[in-house]
């Protein structure tokens, strides 16, 4: 009795089994193996036969050759070998597998330390590598812009408008809506001790000082940077850096140089752009919630800008404040007793913190 089973799905490959053994034909790779494995030892199994035939296999591979081997070992014959196939099975099988060397256990205050140690010397390669990055652009933009006839202004004005003009509408977007958020939290946190009217200060400080300047640098950090990144490094894997230094030209100056030069144009006016913009916020949110006009928002802007104060001048403060005598310090200083009284919480107005600030500049 003959029997032909399929292995799997595939056509490629047949076991066929009768009363003198188990028979293999078609294509025995790494794609058929798994099923006609499980097939074959299904019909050694049953049929309690130690030969097989494999002189209808067309095809045989590394992984083919290693289970037939594992038969073979197993005490099955293989008959009808084909001469091409025999070399291979004569490698594969002369191999010795030895089992993987189990890995050396290291106790954990070693592996610390070693990691520690890796981790110090990488530290101290970037440290390197950044530094000398440095050096050489800062070397080549000095030297770029000593000689201005080496500059590639059509790389620069490409660059500017990708960095700055580009760049606009987020940054204007980020600096409404932070100086938006600065200013209705100061009104509703200022308001129970009656000092809302300084929500203005507080939106001019915060924006002209710290957050235009800030928002500015990380969306140009995160915009541009990650750009710069990505452009270079798709550079660096097609080989274009290393085709440029083959032709003699300097990855720096062509690279690096236009970028610095593009945002050192760029940054002062978008942090400027971010400035005026925080500012319209602000007296939308004032006007919209103190009824504050946007003329006497510039005006309480400027009094609280001013470089002569010691937020914007603090060497020259610490000057003047060790000039001034104490006792004249402590009566120039305004009281304020009406945000301590609840009786005259928001008898505060524009005119009288004008004056305090007057006469506190004065003294």
């Amino acid at each position: 009795m003959s029997r032909a089973i399929s292995a799997g799905t595939s056509p490629n490959v047949v076991v066929a089994s009768d009363d003198k053994g188990v028979a293999l034909r078609g294509v025995l790779d790494i794609h058929t193996l798994p099923t006609a494995e499980r097939a074959l030892k299904r019909q050694v199994a049953q049929l309690k036969s130690s030969r097989l035939d494999v002189s209808a296999v067309e095809t045989l591979d590394s992984p083919g050759a290693l289970f037939l081997c594992e038969l073979r070992d197993a005490g099955v014959e293989l008959s009808g070998v084909r001469d091409q196939h025999k070399a291979l099975l004569d490698l594969i099988c002369g191999l010795k597998f030895e089992p993987l060397p189990k890995p050396k256990v290291v106790p954990r205050w070693r592996q610390l330390v070693i990691d520690l140690g890796k981790a110090t010397d990488e530290i101290g390669h970037d440290a390197y590598e950044v530094i000398e990055f440095v050096g050489r652009a800062g070397t080549a933009v000095v030297r770029a812009l000593a000689h201005p006839r080496s500059l590639r202004m059509a790389s620069i004005s490409r660059q500017i408008r990708e960095t700055g003009i580009d760049a606009l509408p987020i940054v204007g977007l980020m600096a409404v809506m932070i100086s938006i958020v600065i200013a209705y939290q100061g009104v509703v946190q200022l308001r129970p001790y009656g000092g809302e009217d300084f929500t203005v200060n507080l939106v001019a400080v915060s924006v002209l000082r710290e957050m235009g300047v800030l928002i500015t640098a990380i969306i140009v950090a995160g915009r541009s940077g990650s750009a710069f990144t990505a452009e270079i490094g798709v550079m660096k894997a097609r080989e274009e850096i290393d085709a440029l230094k083959v032709m003699g030209l300097e990855p720096i100056e062509l690279l690096v140089v236009p970028r610095l030069i593009a945002l050192m144009i760029t940054l002062p006016l978008l942090t400027f752009f971010s400035d005026v913009m925080g500012l319209l916020g602000g007296a939308v949110m004032t006007h919209s919630q103190l009824e504050v006009s946007f003329l006497q928002f510039l005006d309480r802007t400027h009094q609280a800008v001013d470089t002569r104060q010691s937020g914007a001048d603090p060497v020259g403060a610490r000057h003047r404040q060790s000039l001034r005598p104490a006792g004249a310090a402590r009566q120039a200083r305004p009281r304020r007793c009406a945000g301590r009284d609840p009786r005259h919480r928001g008898t505060f107005g524009f005119r009288q913190i004008g004056v305090a600030q007057d006469a506190y500049r004065t003294a």
